[in-house]
């Protein structure tokens, strides 16, 4: 397993121990005292907890989670800065505000576009970081010249956020639509709370500070929270009892807790010195298993199963072993016995002085390089994030094309600039368009070849036709290949997609494949991948 995921299980240890330390000098300081400070503090422990949690079951290393984990405790820092009236921690506060506001807008855009390339993405991000940039620089020079460029700032970026929302209108509205009933009950659950909160609190001010960025913050994060992990069960298979039980189980330990308090006159920052505490343990308990579990899968090939605990975390954990040492074996299959046979090759050619066994040994090599590459692309389509779909889709088609280069076919290829497919449909629609592509040049002998590739009312349209010979049977069609002919069927199949052949006029075939897009499992399965 890679070292990032151990390093950030000691960051979050030694992160909470000094949340802890930082309590505990606030203790001492009495700086944070009194019932006002009671809601930002239970926000900032929910956010501490959530961040940590999200990088515990983040095994797989997904750098989107990560970035939301990040966020949840640089926002929880933030709150818990604002509440010292120490001029230092305020100044740092507002400091990591600005960086707060940043990566807020950049997680979000990331989240809603799939971490893929869209129109104004690299403009977008240099304009939002240059303008950080200079908030931050200004917070050293002057303190009107940083309010004037942090207000510029939070302007700029809800601009950029409005822009892209209607320029890729599209996918915003099928994010939400999809995703309406999980957005709906992170509102209710995070407004109606603060609403009645400020509702018994409208008539003591104090009890409101920072109240309206509590919510601008908050809103976001968990309605994110609510749709990435709705089907997430990690946690549920370590709370075995029914929801009632569990629910007795809490109100008789905050019972115990408000006991001890009152008993020996706790101060209101002690709870949170416990409960922060008691969380540390917990994560430390989760680290040394981490740790255990690692070892023992090192020696994977030779421990018995039966040496393993029963746990969902333990098994993720050996699936994640499972993976990695495939991907090693092939990596190491390409590097140890097809590069090195290549780069030998090479040598020998050098050392041969006859003109023809040079030709047949780079024609050789150029046949194997291309066929290893197909195999890679069949492993894994590199789709190039730094490109649009249209572009992508439109590299594979040229691709082809070249490789049958002795075949002169036009080839159209029709698709909106701001076309996109959330995860997994744009590898699913890239095997598709590759094989009916491949099947086109290899068997219709055609002259011209168009393909057209569109979304409407959330249905992924493909409509692959050329002006070849198009001997079909219409149901019963089968190309000589059909291996990847079988494969199409059965991805439409898992995914509710029709296939129609039909014979073009005058002739030719023409296949259309109609898929429909749900995305209330795309958004978990990118978040999750």
């Amino acid at each position: 397993m890679k070292k990032y995921y151990e390093h950030k299980q000691l960051f979050i240890l030694i992160h909470q121990l000094f949340l802890i330390i930082f309590l505990c000098y606030e203790f001492l300081q009495e700086s944070i005292i009194g019932t006002t400070k009671i809601l930002p503090l239970i926000l900032i422990t929910i956010m501490v907890f959530y961040g940590a949690y999200i990088h515990f079951i983040n095994i797989k290393e997904n750098k989107t989670l990560s970035q939301f984990s990040n966020l949840l405790i640089l926002t929880a820092w933030q709150f818990l800065l604002t509440l010292n009236g120490n001029p230092f921690f305020y100044t740092l506060s507002i400091v990591l505000s600005v960086v707060i506001l940043y990566m807020t807008v950049q997680f979000l855009l990331v989240f809603f576009f799939q971490d893929s390339n869209y129109i104004y993405k690299k403009e977008k991000d240099s304009i939002l970081k240059m303008i950080c940039l200079l908030t931050l620089i200004s917070k050293l020079i002057n303190d009107t010249l940083f309010a004037f460029l942090f207000s510029f700032q939070i302007i700029v970026s809800f601009t950029c956020m409005v822009f892209l929302f209607l320029k890729h209108r599209k996918r915003i509205i099928f994010v939400l639509k999809n995703e309406k009933k999980h957005l709906l009950q992170s509102v209710a659950i995070l407004i109606v709370p603060l609403f009645g909160y400020a509702v018994l609190f409208a008539n003591s001010p104090e009890h409101l500070n920072n109240f309206g960025w509590y919510t601008v913050i908050f809103l976001p994060l968990f309605s994110i929270h609510a749709i990435a992990f709705k089907n997430h069960k990690f946690m549920r298979k370590y709370f075995l009892l029914k929801e009632y039980k569990m629910g007795l189980l809490l109100l008789c330990f905050l019972v115990f807790i408000s006991s001890l308090g009152m008993l020996f006159q706790f101060n209101m920052i002690t709870y949170f010195i416990i409960l922060h505490t008691i969380f540390w343990f917990v994560l430390l308990y989760f680290t040394l298993l981490f740790h255990d579990i690692k070892t023992k899968t090192l020696y994977f090939d030779t421990e018995q199963p039966k040496t393993f605990p029963e746990s969902s975390y333990v098994q993720h954990l050996i699936q994640i072993v499972k993976e990695e040492k495939l991907k090693v074996s092939f990596s190491n299959y390409l590097h140890d016995e097809i590069l090195q046979d290549i780069l030998a090759v090479k040598i020998m050619m050098n050392k041969s002085n006859k003109q023809e066994v040079r030709e047949i040994i780079v024609n050789t090599l150029d046949d194997l390089n291309l066929s290893i590459r197909e195999q890679m692309q069949e492993y894994h389509p590199t789709i190039l994030k730094t490109l649009t779909l249209k572009e992508n889709y439109s590299n594979l088609i040229n691709m082809i094309q070249q490789k049958f280069g002795n075949k002169n076919i036009d080839i159209t290829f029709n698709c909106n600039d701001d076309f996109f497919l959330v995860e997994p449909y744009h590898l699913v629609i890239y095997r598709i368009v590759k094989e009916l592509v491949t099947n086109a040049f290899k068997h219709s002998k055609c002259t011209n070849l168009v393909v057209k590739l569109a979304l409407n009312n959330d249905e992924i349209e493909l409509i692959v036709k050329d002006n070849g010979i198009g001997q079909v049977d219409h149901e019963n069609y089968e190309p000589n290949d059909h291996r990847g002919w079988a494969s199409i069927k059965e991805q439409l199949f898992l995914l509710n997609g029709n296939m129609l052949i039909s014979k073009c006029s005058p002739s030719g075939l023409c296949i259309t494949i109609v898929i429909p897009m749900k995305g209330d499992e795309s958004y978990q399965y990118f978040i999750n991948r």
